[in-house]
């Protein structure tokens, strides 16, 4: 209920909006929540349109809400996924939940796979030789050397390469550099949510498309596209986030025909692309893309070390000053001594090594993993097999997995909620589990643990 005073000195308009605003922070107005009509609110509280109007206006601008033409206002998901980060990052003294034991949520590899040995080598290297000049200020695209080595990989000129602080300031810096306030983005449905929160804090609008098992549903993205006109579609073509789908040659090749034929960019974020456990080599999108629409994210934190902060992006010329002038006010330039030591590190061939013993290491608890669901709740769940990544994405046949999620966690087992990756929705049956940084002893008895409270779950 809103309720306006007339004598007030503050605009009718900012008391509409406050009032909203209340009701958002105290959850009364969840995310995804549609305002009301305007004609309607404005109907029912005897003002002018263009006062609701304002008021929706001004919500946008504080990143609050989100409009869709011809369908209406909507919370943004934005202001719900700050309250659970400040959660996730709060006090862990002042949480009143039961300590954890089994932790299927754990994206990054194990620390003993950190190959500590061979990046102090590169280290030690760079700092024989460069002393005190590998902590200048360097160029803000990157040093030369380590982007000519990317480039060669690619088969791209060195000018496109943009180094940076990991795929998710990659991101920030895309936002950045290409949106302006009311544009369309695109991304998957279900999603990582950092992107997605990325593209809304640039004021930008970002639509859900749901998935296939082979990708983007592509009749529903052009049909969206021809409506919305979107200046951006994000997507990752291998074991998505949190789906773990890989997208098929011939859904790639779609997805760049509409990018081509429609004017817009493709975010191609690839985070597990070295975690492919079939013989089938993965082809990328960038890779097919003779155009070049399509923006190629990389990070080494899954396959190195996630402390290192490190990717590069693969930029279309239109928008690599935009992109510098956004890397360069964001943080002047990664830091040249880490640059410096990843450059050794390649050199030495030992991103190689590293990543062909980890490829194969985990190759092996993919495969338990599997068996271990199958046999322990495959009656219970449906699973994807995605012959790469560290998770698996399973759905309940029955039940609600926020309701198995709390029965665990009681039990000191940690899963990730679909719902922690639905678009402006719940999603009351998916759930993943990671196999990538608990040991296999855990990761049987998290199973068995799992199964019992499914059998347990309409009691």
């Amino acid at each position: 209920m809103i309720k306006l005073e007339k004598d007030s000195e503050l605009p009718i308009y900012r008391q509409i909006a406050n009032s909203i605003t209340k009701d958002i922070e105290a959850g009364i107005l969840p995310q995804g929540a549609a305002l009301p009509p305007i004609r309607k609110l404005a109907d029912s509280l005897s003002v002018g349109r263009e006062t609701v109007v304002r008021a929706y206006k001004h919500l946008e601008s504080k990143r609050l809400v989100y409009t869709i033409g011809g369908s209406g206002t909507y919370v943004a998901e934005i202001v719900h996924r700050e309250n659970e980060l400040f959660k996730k990052f709060s006090d862990p003294a002042e949480e009143k939940r039961p300590a954890v034991d089994i932790d299927f949520t754990s994206s990054n590899i194990s620390k003993e796979l950190f190959p500590l040995k061979e990046f102090k080598k590169a280290v030690d290297n760079v700092l024989d030789k460069g002393g005190a000049d590998i902590f200048g200020y360097e160029d803000p695209r990157g040093i030369y050397g380590l982007r000519r080595l990317i480039a060669d990989k690619h088969g791209r000129p060195a000018d496109r390469i943009q180094i940076i602080s990991g795929a998710q300031q990659g991101l920030d810096i895309i936002a950045k550099a290409v949106l302006s306030y009311g544009d369309y983005v695109f991304t998957e449905k279900p999603t990582y949510t950092g992107a997605a929160e990325a593209f809304a804090l640039r004021g930008a609008n970002v639509i859900g498309v749901e998935l296939k098992s082979d990708g983007i549903d592509i009749e529903k993205l052009e049909k969206l596209i021809k409506l919305y006109k979107p200046k951006l579609v994000y997507v990752m073509t291998y074991f998505q986030t949190p789906t773990t789908v890989s997208y098929s040659i011939e859904k790639k090749r779609s997805l760049l025909d509409l990018s081509y034929k429609y004017d817009f960019y493709i975010i191609e974020e690839d985070n597990l692309g070295d975690f492919n456990y079939s013989e089938k080599e993965l082809l990328s999108l960038k890779a097919l893309d003779y155009k070049n629409r399509v923006i190629y994210i990389k990070s080494f934190s899954k396959i190195l070390m996630p402390g290192l902060r490190l990717g590069y992006m693969i930029m279309p010329k239109a928008i690599s000053e935009a992109v510098l002038l956004a890397k360069y006010s964001a943080d002047m330039g990664t830091s040249g001594f880490i640059q410096y030591a990843f450059e050794s590190y390649l050199k030495s061939g030992g991103l190689k090594r590293h990543t062909a013993k980890t490829r194969k290491y985990y190759a092996e608890k993919y495969k338990l993993a599997k068996e271990l669901i199958k046999s322990g709740i495959g009656k219970y769940v449906y699973m994807s097999e995605p012959k790469g990544g560290l998770h698996f994405w399973l759905r309940l046949k029955e039940g609600n997995a926020s309701e198995l999620a709390k029965r665990l966690l009681a039990r000191g087992i940690l899963i990730d909620e679909g719902k922690n990756y639905a678009f402006n929705e719940d999603d009351a049956s998916s759930f993943r589990i990671s196999f990538a940084d608990i040991s296999d002893n855990k990761f049987s008895e998290g199973i068995e643990k799992i199964k019992y409270s499914l059998q347990n779950l309409k009691e």
